[in-house]
């Protein structure tokens, strides 16, 4: 819901960041997979009982997925399959938190499996509707990204608050899981709604 608001001004923050990355000869993709490393060691942490430790690594990894996009645009380099590695990458990374936090809550056995089930509709109407609409030449969003993304209630900003939440609140995991799932549903329906308004 509110990745539109804080993506340009992340950018303006990081953007002396991502400046010297570059005269370092950091590549967008290089950042691209030292954050899904991040997320990877922040999921082992997580499961091997290290909560605190695993959502600092976790909040890393954001850093560096919204960091790649601004090197990628500073140095010119923004290309297709960036975009395309970036979203396959963050799909894996928002996965295996999921199975990170089921190891550690394994009596919410059905929860997790809903939320991952949450996870594979968000992304396709998602991506299927970017991609029809591309078809269809029309414009869904403004901006650069590689895909049109339309605002959704469940986006990057709200997993990372979710996955804080289970980590901060664990006795809570239950009402906060069954939530975000409702969200994550609800979020496909909404696509789901506008690509049959704005799709021929």
């Amino acid at each position: 819901m509110f990745d539109d608001v804080f993506r340009p001004r992340f950018a303006r923050v990081v953007a002396p960041v991502g400046r010297a990355l570059i005269s370092w000869g950091i590549t967008p993709s290089l950042v691209t997979w030292a954050g899904f490393g991040l997320a990877l060691a922040g999921a082992g942490a997580i499961a091997a009982g290290y909560p605190l430790s695993g959502l600092a690594l976790w909040l890393l990894s954001r850093v560096a997925d919204g960091l790649d996009g601004v090197i990628a645009r500073e140095s010119r380099r923004q290309s297709a399959f960036g975009g395309y590695l970036d979203i396959t990458l963050d799909m894996a990374a928002y996965s295996a938190m999921v199975l990170a936090f089921s190891s550690r809550h394994p009596e919410h056995a059905l929860l997790w499996e809903v939320v991952l089930a949450g996870y594979v509709l968000a992304i396709t109407t998602t991506l299927a509707f970017a991609a029809a609409a591309e078809r269809a030449q029309q414009a869904l969003a403004p901006g650069n990204r590689t895909f049109q993304f339309t605002r959704g209630l469940a986006e990057a900003g709200e997993t990372t608050l979710i996955y804080a939440l289970w980590v901060l609140f664990p006795s809570y995991v239950a009402p906060l899981g069954w939530a975000w799932c409702g969200l994550l549903f609800a979020t496909a329906v909404q696509r789901s709604w506008l690509a049959w308004r704005h799709l021929p």
